[in-house]
């Protein structure tokens, strides 16, 4: 329980930090480097802020920690999360093609177009991977 508390204040601390680090970087050569690290520094404090506070509801009522480790451990719940992943997935490779058409139809750099086409092409090999390990296991 502990443990957990101090990942989420460690996180917070990192985002604060992230954010006051995006100052730094003042000169307009700098400025993409400022907001991205501004957008992980604020997608960190808010991450924390929200794990710490569900913690503190979980504290402060019992019975609703009991009810959300039910529906996370029950069978029916897991299966069902398993299911929209893999839906997810499947529309998530063909978005990557349209990506990949984009690329070529804007004169992208070959070297984004080949990238989008290396993840597509990651996801299948993956995919068949992991198939052939759980047909193994069951």
């Amino acid at each position: 329980m502990k443990k957990k508390n101090f990942v989420n204040v460690a996180t917070v601390v990192i985002g604060i930090c992230l954010i006051a680090a995006s100052f730094l970087f003042r000169s307009e050569d700098m400025k993409t480097i400022s907001g991205v690290v501004i957008g992980v520094g604020a997608g960190l404090f808010g991450m924390g802020i929200a794990n710490l506070l569900m913690r503190r509801i979980e504290r402060n009522n019992p019975e609703l920690e009991k009810i959300k480790i039910i529906e996370e451990n029950d069978e029916r719940n897991t299966m069902i999360r398993q299911r929209a992943k893999a839906k997810a997935g499947d529309i998530t490779q063909w978005l990557i093609m349209v990506i990949a058409y984009i690329t070529i139809l804007i004169s992208a750099p070959l070297w984004v177009t080949m990238t989008v086409v290396a993840v597509f092409l990651a996801y299948y090999i993956l995919t068949l991977y992991f198939m052939g390990k759980y047909q193994k296991e069951m």
